[in-house]
């Protein structure tokens, strides 16, 4: 069986005292600081070389630690590039699961605030894009990731295609798909052309020609039904 995976969001075990011995409180809270400084490191480096282009050694030096030191937190690129991805991922993640499915208007919060931290859109880009090689080590974690926003996007838009508020032609599933397919196309459009294109200005002109109602009607028949189902 394999290892189960390391969870990104918590300090590697070394960092942890084990069972019975006295935790080091400053110790501890440096291993994390150390920790959130590498992945702070690498997001730009796997954002500008890829994953194949990064090193290591490369990612240590922008950090100031030693390689050796880097490795006792990631001991392999690969565990590296995914706790920068799922780092990066988090902000729309937690909404995967939300009730009655992600508002699209978490799209629209997304791509604001993107707009003051290029690099992680330029990591999304470049990452996702080399990830469609099955061999890539971030492969699943993409298939699964569009999966699941797909899905939850549509349990959402689900509701406005009951009520007849999607526009002709449109089903939940290809009006999520179409909204996360510009927000891809807008944002690598973005990192080109910075001042000429509003990407968050051209979301919600996408949304609003796929719904025929505001969003703010849509989010508030959801919640009913949510509460109705709880």
């Amino acid at each position: 069986m394999d290892a189960p995976e390391p969870d990104p969001t918590r300090a590697d075990v070394t960092d942890v005292p084990p069972v019975g011995a006295v935790r080091e409180p400053g110790r501890y809270r440096k291993g994390i600081a150390k920790r959130e400084a590498i992945l702070d490191a690498a997001l730009p480096v796997f954002g500008k070389v890829g994953f194949h282009g990064a090193t290591l050694r490369e990612i240590a030096r922008r950090c100031g630690v030693s390689h050796q030191s880097l490795m006792h937190y990631f001991p392999t690129k690969d565990e590296l590039l995914m706790a920068v991805l799922r780092r990066r991922d988090e902000r729309l993640r937690r909404h995967f699961d939300d009730d009655g499915g992600m508002r699209v208007d978490e799209l629209v919060a997304l791509a604001e605030y993107n707009v003051d931290v290029p690099v992680v859109i330029s990591l999304f880009i470049t990452a996702s894009a080399e990830a469609t090689s099955p061999d890539h080590p971030a492969h699943q974690y993409y298939a699964d990731y569009y999966e699941r926003i797909v899905s939850s996007t549509s349990a959402y838009l689900g509701l406005a295609q009951a009520r007849g508020w999607l526009r002709d032609g449109y089903t939940a599933e290809s009006a999520a798909r179409v909204v996360l397919a510009v927000q891809d196309g807008l944002q690598l459009q973005w990192l080109y052309e910075r001042d000429a294109v509003d990407v968050p200005a051209l979301m919600r002109l996408v949304i609003g020609s796929v719904l025929t109602v505001p969003t703010s009607e849509l989010d508030a028949a959801v919640r009913e039904a949510a509460g109705h189902a709880g």
